[in-house]
């Protein structure tokens, strides 16, 4: 056998999970937040940035214990007259959130280590990619299992790497009738490397009220659900 191969598990010391939001979403894991299309998972998520760039509170009423710096990379949205304002509008500390630039930085993918550099730079707690389609080099990326796999493998280690939680925004596939975790885009393997997932739904009585469910969680209990509601008058509430 060759020298070294083996690590006995005696010899490794435990360490318990450590959270930014338990039970949502833990540091050094991967986390998929998913939904259909227009279903809020960027409203949330940039609330949520706001919340950590600040120190506030997470939607559950946890609160921070300091603020924390946060990469937000997103495609599907203008830097300067879309993204940059609602991060405003939702009170984000914008000194604290960082992206890499596609118009300098063309062609960037999920497993690019650009991404990883950003984050060796800037040592965000949070790093969030949405959605997760759009930085594919190709569309058959998530479907092929090793691929998929590969991917997140690369995710994973950054994230304990760097010390910080990856969520990946996701659009849901259009069956119908079938296990929520099985309406995630590309192969199961994506679901399986996530640690936690969590699905936006709009509530059936009430169009302006998403809920958020934990349909997986493979470090703890799942987390109850989540309402919140977004409207033209009030916004994000």
């Amino acid at each position: 056998m060759q020298e070294g191969l083996l690590t006995l598990y005696s010899e490794v010391e435990s360490s318990p999970v450590r959270w930014l939001w338990y039970p949502y979403i833990a540091i050094g894991k991967i986390t998929l937040l998913q939904g259909d299309p227009g279903d809020g998972k960027s409203t949330m998520m940039m609330n949520l940035i706001a919340e950590i760039t600040t120190g506030g509170a997470f939607p559950d009423g946890k609160p921070l214990e300091q603020p924390q710096r946060v990469i937000y990379q997103c495609s599907e949205d203008g830097v300067a007259d879309t993204i940059k304002p609602r991060l405003e509008e939702q009170g984000a500390d914008c000194s604290k959130v960082a992206f890499i630039n596609e118009e300098v930085n063309s062609g960037l993918t999920l497993d690019d280590e650009r991404i990883r550099d950003a984050i060796a730079a800037f040592r965000p707690r949070l790093v969030v990619i949405d959605p997760i389609q759009a930085y594919l080099s190709s569309d058959s990326d998530l479907q092929i299992a090793g691929k998929a796999r590969r991917l997140m493998q690369h995710l994973g280690m950054w994230a304990t790497a760097y010390d910080c939680a990856i969520v990946l925004i996701g659009h849901l596939n259009k069956k119908e009738g079938i296990k929520s975790l099985y309406r995630s885009l590309g192969s199961i393997d994506v679901v399986a490397a996530a640690r936690s997932v969590l699905q936006i739904e709009r509530d059936a009585e009430n169009m302006d009220v998403r809920v958020v469910h934990q349909i997986k969680n493979s470090l703890g209990p799942d987390g109850s659900k989540i309402s919140f509601s977004i409207t033209e008058d009030y916004g994000f509430q």
